[in-house]
């Protein structure tokens, strides 16, 4: 596969070097993610909340926003350490964005097959019920509703995509030797990182967040291996999450 269009081979230099960067690359959201989250949790204990983390789990879309503008400042510096940039993990090229586009569409379906469904499958299998939690859809502030349908898609789709499958994965192919390992590595991170989005002190939940997002997180690295293509898959995650966000705000309304 020829990447040189959307990422830079890794500067010279020893093993460590080089695997700390893309170490840092699979475990920095879910890091971001408890930081934000347990601070806005924090926030609600010092006002007085007697179950802080649960007053915080209708934030998540800024629990995201933060970790999101926090994991922009860490990718762009990684790429750049290795001679790259930011901007070149997406491969914009107008004589491309007719194929794009198609890709695009294609990969609405894909990402709500394998997105959607395996949410119903595994509450049922984890949880007991074929109905998927709905914590995530609190009502917040409407303020606070608007804010997160235009900041949470457009962010993610910028960060979250562009670290495991534009960042990681080619590196850890070349790390590995082996897409399937390296597909499997990367989706396994992006999956895992939604245990910590919202925070739920709760095991089976936080099983349930993990392996419901594994199918298609994994699918994604095996479509950018075909396509070479992130930037209609970083446009289809937004719209996905868009939708997120417009429950969200019609919860809130």
């Amino acid at each position: 596969m020829n990447t040189v269009a959307y990422r830079t081979k890794p500067k010279v230099g020893s093993a460590a070097a080089t695997r700390w960067p893309l170490m840092i690359s699979l475990i920095m959201r879910t890091s971001f993610f408890l930081i934000f989250g347990l601070a806005i949790a924090g926030a609600f204990a010092a006002a007085g909340a007697e179950h802080p983390l649960r007053a915080a789990e209708k934030w998540w879309p800024f629990q995201a926003i933060l970790a999101n503008v926090a994991t922009f400042f860490v990718l762009r510096a990684l790429v750049r350490n290795e001679g790259g940039s930011y901007r070149a993990l997406f491969g914009m090229r107008r004589s491309l964005l007719a194929k794009d586009g198609k890709q695009f569409a294609g990969l609405l379906v894909v990402g709500f097959v394998l997105g959607g469904l395996p949410l119903y499958l595994f509450s049922y299998l984890i949880l007991g019920s074929v109905v998927p939690p709905d914590l995530m859809f609190q009502p917040l502030p409407l303020w606070a509703a608007i804010v997160a349908v235009i900041a949470f898609p457009l962010t993610n789709a910028l960060v979250e995509t562009p670290t495991y499958i534009g960042y990681a994965l080619p590196r850890l192919r070349e790390a590995t030797g082996k897409l399937w390992s390296a597909a499997l590595l990367a989706g396994l991170a992006l999956a895992f990182q939604h245990v910590a989005l919202p925070i739920v002190a709760d095991v089976p939940y936080m099983l349930w967040r993990f392996a419901a997002f594994i199918p298609l997180a994994v699918a994604l690295g095996f479509i950018f291996h075909r396509t070479n293509r992130l930037l209609p898959i970083a446009a289809a995650h937004g719209v996905m999450d868009l939708q997120l966000a417009v429950t969200v705000l019609l919860y809130s309304i």
